[in-house]
């Protein structure tokens, strides 16, 4: 991402249990090579599903998440290889202008497909990488009939303190039991944002 000619990267530590899934290039062949390299981290014998469905969903995540524009992306998955939740990190703003996490806020409750259902909790908080906003509520699927699906979720807007971007961290799920670990996993990982200045060769640039 560039800010006032600068280039950054950013960068966010996953927590046991979650597989990276942030792709450099978004061919369907880079990321079936990425999903079968995830499936490593599995252990075979707890496995209650087929390695090769394990990686079409591994690989499909990754691509999804890429062409959202995810600049990170990464899945939550039972020892079973049941997938429980999902996270992307993305990056927007405008050259020369610095939102303020109040004035980004009502945007973390806007979702394409999606409503907010209930009362959301929003905090505001100062992390490592700048002042942010956090925002946790219930979503339903938008559906002219029948019944929409519930999910759950939680987003994160930082607003770094080294430039003009705006990072948005979101994760989701719809398996409610794992609310209360996911939660407290997303909190945890927060904090390990780090945006950092890089030089053409995409080294960190210690001169900024």
């Amino acid at each position: 991402m560039n800010s006032d000619d600068r280039e950054y990267r950013y960068s966010l530590d996953l927590g046991s249990g979650w597989v990276d899934l942030t792709l450099a290039e978004g061919s369907k062949a880079a990321a079936k090579e990425l999903a079968a390299a995830r499936v490593a981290q599995f252990n075979p014998l707890k496995l209650a599903v087929q390695k090769t469905s394990l990686v079409d969903g591994l690989a499909h995540l990754a691509l999804e998440a890429y062409e959202s524009g995810a600049v990170v992306a990464g899945a939550y998955y039972s020892d079973s290889g049941i997938n429980i939740a999902n996270l992307e990190l993305a990056v927007f703003g405008d050259d020369g202008v610095q939102p303020t996490p109040g004035e980004v806020q009502p945007m973390l409750l806007e979702w394409q497909n999606m409503e907010v259902v209930g009362q959301p909790e929003v905090r505001y908080l100062d992390l490592s990488a700048g002042p942010a906003v956090r925002v946790q509520a219930a979503i339903k699927e938008k559906k002219l009939f029948g019944r929409g699906r519930l999910a759950e979720f939680i987003r994160y807007a930082v607003c770094p303190a080294i430039n003009d971007d705006v990072v948005l961290v979101t994760v989701q799920w719809d398996t409610f039991q794992y609310s209360d670990e996911l939660t407290q996993m997303v909190d945890d990982m927060i904090d390990s944002l780090s945006v950092a200045p890089v030089d053409p060769s995409g080294e960190e640039d210690f001169r900024v």
